[in-house]
């Protein structure tokens, strides 16, 4: 069963983190010097201009009138109290997205569920299958792929399964290292042309969405190019979006994969 929650709080977290790593930035950017003016400024507003006052006393009200040549030192007060506020805010902000994450747990509902007694899951139909009984399943779906042609060149993958390229091998293998779980040449129905088998079909664990990743290896034949085209327009048409649920490589006679382009997708998209 596909987790809508997770596919909504995912980004959320991800984009929660980034946000604090920005605000930490910006806090240890604001300088509190210990040595800046122990005066408060007042500032009053005149025609088309500005006034400044100097209060030294805590019990002062009007203040000493800054002439413009000492505009500086009202620069200097009125610096030292913006950064004293906008440190405030910025610490409560980191505050309480650390609070939050600390409080939420992604892998709490699984374990309400996982850590019971086998017996007890025996009765239960859980609110969400876990994601490791969920991603189990969805490796061994039965299916049927592609046939190889007879005396086609055999690749393997590390783990033993036959591809058909060595593009394909270093596109597995990487899956693999990385723990994304994916099938092969799984038949896809895609509009306005039918059944695909796209090379790779992949789950993206955080949310069990579906990835499709396709390598195009002779891009430098004008109609194996064209027919690529045309697979890109229909599988748009089916919801599959290029950077989004959907990945392309490329292999011409100038331009080869490499591990490094393929780890920046699986990083960037699949996890």
């Amino acid at each position: 069963m596909s987790s809508n929650l997770d596919q909504v709080i995912a980004p959320i977290i991800s984009q929660l983190k980034a946000k604090q790593t920005a605000l930490q930035e910006i806090l240890k950017s604001i300088k509190l010097s210990k040595n800046s003016p122990k005066e408060k400024l007042r500032v009053l507003s005149k025609k088309n201009c500005f006034q400044y006052y100097i209060i030294k006393e805590s019990g002062e009200t009007n203040g000493t009138y800054l002439p413009h040549k000492e505009i500086r030192k009202a620069a200097l007060i009125a610096q030292r109290d913006y950064n004293k506020a906008a440190a405030s805010i910025l610490k409560k902000q980191i505050k309480a997205i650390d609070s939050f994450l600390a409080i939420y747990n992604p892998d709490e509902l699984d374990n309400a569920y996982v850590k019971l007694h086998p017996g007890r899951r025996a009765l239960i139909t859980p609110a969400r299958e876990p994601d490791s009984e969920f991603i189990e399943a969805w490796r061994h779906l039965p299916y049927t792929s592609k046939p190889f042609e007879i005396n086609a060149p055999e690749y393997y993958t590390a783990s033993g399964a036959r591809v058909r390229s060595k593009s394909e091998v270093i596109i597995a293998d990487a899956l693999d290292r990385a723990g994304i779980p994916y099938r092969y040449e799984f038949p896809t129905s895609v509009k306005g042309w039918g059944t695909l088998y796209p090379n790779f079909t992949c789950l993206r664990p955080s949310t069990r969405e579906e990835v499709i990743w396709e390598h195009f290896g002779l891009m430098g034949d004008p109609d194996y190019a064209e027919n690529a085209v045309q697979k890109f327009a229909h599988y748009a048409a089916s919801g599959y979006i290029l950077g989004k649920n959907f990945i392309a490589t490329f292999k011409s006679g100038t331009t080869t994969l490499s591990v490094k382009q393929v780890q920046s997708y699986i990083d960037t998209l699949l996890k």
